[in-house]
């Protein structure tokens, strides 16, 4: 174990004790399409805070409100209804989300995986770098970067991106209005203030979203100041919730709970109406746009991983839509609408190739540029940035990978592992030096499992995904940055 790092991450990242969904996961309202059923379903390993009804039911009771002029369906499709579930992604960091989908002509059903993303995709930016605590006074620094990239996405990526985006953002938002998190209470106590809520009974009949600004700063000030007075106010309702709970006074908890929820649901309301608002008028002066088809190696248990583009130098990012895959190649993808003429450098990113980092191109005033991008194949290598070359989100930090000073170790993002299935790993080092380099199993994105660590050697050794685990990562003992002696990590199934 890694001295105590899962419990301290646990209360820095999370806060609550909510117990996980069921194996069925969350799953979206279904509606008709061609005389079949489709139902999405999203699958992570764990959820916290308000809990997924709670978080999915106030938004849905924001999405009631949105003024017709904002056009919310006809510019998000059927994704405007997903945001009730995206806004579960502020809880999704370091997991593998799968989106599924059932065909149902009854009595029949032809379940099939839709798309696989890693939820930091959406969380960790040049904008936002690290993780976030859920609870005040730490969730107060979200509400800028989320709000610039959420704008930033519906103005220059597909619906599918963009509301990805939204649901970060307002997950912040909703956690900011839950009583317990508005007064930075933990424990079993904060549980039963969550919980014992049923949000489903907000009702937003009447209620007319304000926008919060004009402009970008003015809705960034707009938006911290109507957190401030969300916060304060649900704090004071929290003050008065805590002897019942306590007491396990469920019937006097209840309405003081919904009360807080229908005004988080307000301003989650307020939030979209601004950002549709805001990103309605997006100008074609000076801008042009991107697409590109990605073509890579199949990953063998994750056919279906998305591909991730970015902007070297600035917050620009998106993730591919699937056009075609099979147990050989995977094809995506990537689109940027009204990117700033200027001279841009693209790196694109999937587990099991080499990272692509692309020459210099420009794009011109209503330029429209389309490439073709064939990554190489890392043979099979599922970790992310293995080699510790792309530096996208910070100068001195690789992606996917942070220092943890409890450990005092470097740790990779996890990596979705099968239990029973066979892998082998090793390293690659630089220069001849001792290093102190081992796998740790995962239970859940955020804990360690009880299976002991496995020393690592630049010998590849074989090795068996324990019954507990679902995940894996790497961790690099040392203060220095990982490539100082490093040319790469590797672990990859076997067959």
């Amino acid at each position: 174990m890694l001295d105590s790092e899962e419990g301290t991450l646990a209360d820095r990242v999370h806060d609550s004790l909510i117990p996980p969904p069921s194996a069925a996961g969350l799953r979206f309202k279904p509606f008709l399409y061609f005389g079949l059923t489709f139902v999405a379903v999203v699958m992570v390993t764990r959820l916290w805070a308000w809990g997924g009804p709670q978080h999915s039911d106030i938004v849905g009771a924001a999405l009631t409100s949105i003024p017709a002029d904002d056009h919310l369906g006809y510019r998000l499709g059927n994704e405007a209804w997903h945001l009730r579930n995206t806004v579960q992604m502020g809880d999704w960091v370091n997991s593998l989300v799968t989106v599924n989908e059932i065909w149902k002509v009854t009595p029949e059903e032809y379940p099939l995986i839709n798309s696989e993303y890693f939820g930091n995709d959406y969380l960790i930016s040049p904008m936002s770098p690290h993780t976030f605590d859920h609870s005040v006074p730490g969730v107060t620094g979200t509400y800028r970067p989320f709000f610039l990239r959420s704008l930033q996405a519906l103005r220059t990526e597909d619906p599918t991106n963009a509301v990805r985006w939204m649901g970060a953002l307002l997950h912040f938002v909703t956690d900011s209005g839950s009583p317990p998190h508005a007064l930075g209470l933990r424990g079993e106590t904060h549980v039963k203030m969550e919980t014992w809520l049923d949000a489903s009974k907000i009702d937003l009949h009447g209620y007319q979203p304000a926008l919060l600004g004009r402009t970008d700063e003015e809705a960034v000030a707009g938006l911290q100041k109507r957190m401030s007075q969300l916060i304060a106010r649900n704090a004071q309702i929290a003050s008065r919730m805590i002897p019942f709970a306590e007491a396990n006074d469920r019937a006097h908890v209840e309405p003081l709970a919904l009360n807080c929820a229908t005004e988080t649901a307000k301003v989650a309301a307020d939030v979209i109406h601004t950002l549709m608002v805001l990103s309605a008028h997006t100008s074609d002066q000076d801008s042009g746009s991107i697409v590109a088809n990605v073509s890579a190696t199949s990953l063998a248990e994750h056919r279906l991983l998305l591909a991730k583009l970015v902007l070297l130098g600035t917050n620009y990012s998106t993730l591919s839509e699937t056009n075609f895959a099979n147990a050989s190649r995977y094809s995506g993808t990537f689109s940027f609408a009204h990117l700033p003429t200027g001279t841009y450098r693209a790196a694109v990113e999937r587990p099991g190739s080499e990272t692509l980092f692309t020459p210099e191109f420009r794009i011109h005033k209503g330029e429209h540029i389309s490439f073709l991008w064939v990554l190489k194949t890392a043979e099979g290598n599922m970790a992310q940035n293995p080699d510790f070359l792309l530096h996208w989100t910070s100068e001195t930090t690789p992606d996917y990978w942070h220092y943890d000073g409890a450990s005092k170790c470097w740790l990779s993002d996890n990596i979705p592992v099968l239990a029973g299935h066979r892998y082998r790993a090793f390293f690659k080092q630089k220069i001849e030096s001792q290093q102190d380099i081992h796998l740790q199993w995962m239970a859940e994105h955020w804990k360690a499992s009880d299976d002991p660590m496995v020393p690592l050697s630049q010998k590849p050794i074989a090795l068996v995904a324990p019954p507990t685990a679902v995940y894996v990562r790497f961790c690099i003992r040392s203060t220095e940055v990982p490539s100082a002696k490093l040319h790469q990590v590797y672990i990859g199934e076997m067959n």
